[in-house]
């Protein structure tokens, strides 16, 4: 039963009902009865708008009914489908025929939508589709594309789950700090089930670095990467520099990065300057301040001299000198 067949009020009975008692009624009415011109006329997009203002207004399970009918007929088998199911709870006004035909279309549009189970890495990346966040699916596991409005997506937690969307082609992407963003474009079947990996790479870290004075030669964990100024890039961790130039002191750093950072450094390398201890004339002072010291000590410590021992000669006899008294 097609939708015109379907109403079950036209624009001459809505003339021939009570007037409306409040403006809200009014606004609905006359919203309703441009969408079943439009409707006749098969503007199934400009019939969608003025249903779902005629429901906004003042709705009713009839206008909802319509409102699938102009989805389903505009391939929004995903809104079709919700709409359907939500009518179906509660469906009071419509004729039997009318539920007959809202549960074949809802069986009928439960076919023609598209299941891609997606594997997210990491599971707290955030997901759009076609720039619009993911709404709640029938399950704790299913989500449904295109119903939510434009804009920034939530951490949804989970690696695993399965999105329901319409056929056609669609655009996968996937975010999170500290990574790239992964973008994927997609063309799917009415019907078909599929599979998608989303996985994003993490973002590497960048150091850029100058000396001053120029041309220095940068180490990265005692690895020569190139002559400063130098840009390069390297995982996230902890890294250790050294800059090195000759004449002057050794510039050393150390650098902790998280992924997608990036370090500005410069590298002031001050004159070396050779300790006292390497200095020729300091060796040649104090090699002369040992000499003399040496000298020093030796006649402050050597005993006195003494005389050689007498000669008694044949007689044995020797001579003592006596003191004088």
């Amino acid at each position: 039963m097609g939708l015109l067949a379907s109403m079950a009020l036209d624009s001459r009975e809505l003339s021939a009902q009570t007037p409306p008692v409040d403006d809200a009624t009014a606004r609905g009415r006359n919203a309703y009865l441009r969408g079943v011109q439009l409707s006749r006329d098969q503007e199934w997009g400009a019939a969608l708008a003025s249903f779902e203002e005629a429901a906004s207004a003042r709705d009713a399970p009839l206008v909802e009914y319509n409102i699938a009918y102009c989805e389903r007929a505009l391939g929004r088998y995903v809104a079709a489908r919700r709409t359907l199911q939500g009518l179906l709870v509660n469906a009071a006004g419509l004729d039997p025929a009318q539920i007959e035909d809202a549960r074949g279309y809802l069986a009928e549009s439960d076919k023609l939508v598209v299941r891609v189970a997606v594997h997210l890495d990491p599971a707290d990346a955030t997901l759009t589709i076609d720039g619009r966040p993911l709404a709640e699916g029938d399950g704790p596991d299913t989500y449904v594309a295109g119903m939510a409005p434009p804009g920034n997506a939530a951490q949804l937690g989970k690696p695993s789950f399965v999105v329901l969307l319409d056929p056609g082609a669609h655009l996968f992407r996937a975010a999170r700090e500290g990574h790239e963003d992964a973008v994927l474009a997609r063309t799917y079947r009415a019907g078909e089930n599929t599979a998608l990996d989303l996985r994003l790479d993490v973002l590497p870290a960048t150091i850029s670095l100058r000396s001053e004075p120029p041309a220095a030669l940068v180490r990265v964990d005692s690895r020569e990467v190139g002559i400063a100024p130098i840009e390069f890039q390297r995982a996230a961790g902890r890294y250790r520099l050294e800059v090195l130039l000759d004449g002057y002191t050794t510039y050393e750093s150390a650098v902790d990065l998280a992924p997608g950072q990036r370090a500005d450094l410069t590298a002031r390398l001050r004159p070396y300057q050779a300790p006292l201890t390497k200095k020729w004339w300091f060796w040649t002072g104090a090699a002369a301040v040992v000499v003399g010291g040496a000298l020093a000590t030796y006649f402050a410590t050597r005993p006195s001299p003494q005389p050689p021992p007498y000669d008694p000669g044949s007689a044995n006899w020797l001579a003592h000198a006596q003191s004088w008294r």
